[in-house]
């Protein structure tokens, strides 16, 4: 358990090295010092560069929308506003900002309602002869046009997820796949290969499973003479029976890694939801300029090391719970034996485990 916890933790902090990105970082900074001229340079740098992930990339176009509307730009701060409702439409925004920011944020909450969020919806799958033979889904609403590359991570009869390249036709995205049941979710990009949206998880999957192929009915045998009759002979009922019933001890220490997992479990999403809440408020707070850096850099390593303390209670939270359903469903078992009289060749012993 001791190796599982010290690799959740390594894991995590790599991923969040990985996941900064220079450009954006300064932009904060910078809006921080309400720079915001500097700031919009370094948003473009970040944006030309690509390659965020989503979160980081809805920071960056909330933090151009500041910028470009504090250098007079509203026209195109609302655009900006506009692209952040479309990938996220629950995003607070009203109210958050004073000045010259509340119009564009106005307008573009306005656009927002007659025109939708961006949407993804999965497909039936194609199917023959028993196997998946295709996977797809459909960008149902995409008023931007944000979405032009599409990945999917497929899982086919069980083996590993394997990411592969998509087919983008007329709003469709498709994969060819060839197996019983194919579990899949996707991921697009916009043409700068920032993350827009996702549909499924590797968590939640979409899984299509494939009918069994239909059978030929086979042609009725030509008619024979019927075979003669036997009358068997009657066997007695058992003389004796002995049963034996046993339960497992492995039961009671199936519901103890149970409950402990769903403990573990509840620990770590209250970890997690702290951690996303710091991490809002603490981007909130450097592009309203309120907080010193130093203060701010503090509460960004607090929130930092919640984020680790949950990943590894999820990790380990998670492998409690599957060993203990294992040991649960490994503890009901019973056997039975009866004594059969055969006829008047002597008795048999029959039973089941």
């Amino acid at each position: 358990m001791t190796r599982v916890l010290l690799t959740a933790l390594a894991l995590s902090s790599l991923t969040a090295f990985a996941q900064k990105n220079p450009d954006l970082e300064k932009a904060q900074a910078q809006l921080a010092q309400r720079k915001y001229a500097d700031a919009l340079k370094s948003l473009e740098a970040a944006e030309k560069k690509g390659g965020l992930d989503r979160d980081s990339y809805l920071t960056l176009l909330e933090s151009k929308g500041l910028a470009l509307a504090q250098t007079n730009k509203a026209a195109a701060a609302e655009l900006s506003f506009r692209a952040v409702l479309c990938l996220d439409p629950k995003r607070e925004l009203a109210g958050k900002y004073a000045g010259p920011v509340g119009q564009p944020i106005a307008a573009a909450m306005a656009w927002a309602k007659t025109n939708g969020a961006l949407e993804l919806v999965a497909l039936d799958p194609g199917t023959a002869d028993g196997r998946v033979k295709q996977v797809s889904f459909a960008v149902k609403n995409d008023p931007l046009k944000l979405v032009k590359v599409v990945k999917f991570y497929v899982k086919s009869d069980g083996r590993s997820w394997k990411p592969t390249p998509g087919v983008l036709t007329n709003g469709a995205a498709s994969l060819d796949t060839d197996a019983e049941v194919v579990e899949w979710w996707a991921e697009t990009q916009d043409d700068k290969s920032s993350q827009v949206a996702f549909l499924g998880s590797a968590l939640r999957p979409v899984k299509n499973v494939a009918p069994a192929p239909v059978v030929a009915k086979q042609q009725d045998a030509p008619k024979s003479q019927p075979a003669p009759v036997l009358t068997p002979e009657p066997v007695p009922a058992p003389v004796a029976a002995v049963t034996d019933t046993a339960s497992s001890p492995l039961r009671p220490i199936g519901y103890g890694l149970l409950g402990a997992g769903v403990i573990a479990l509840g620990v770590a999403t209250y970890f997690g939801l702290t951690y996303n809440s710091e991490r809002a408020a603490i981007r909130e707070a450097l592009m309203n300029g309120s907080g010193s850096q130093a203060s701010l850099y503090e509460r960004d390593q607090a929130a930092i090391r919640n984020g680790v303390i949950a990943n590894a209670l999820f990790i380990s939270g998670g492998a409690l719970a599957a060993g203990g359903a294992v040991l649960w469903l490994m503890g009901g078992t019973s056997s039975s034996m009866a004594l059969v009289p055969m006829g008047t060749h002597g008795l048999a012993v029959t039973g089941s485990f």
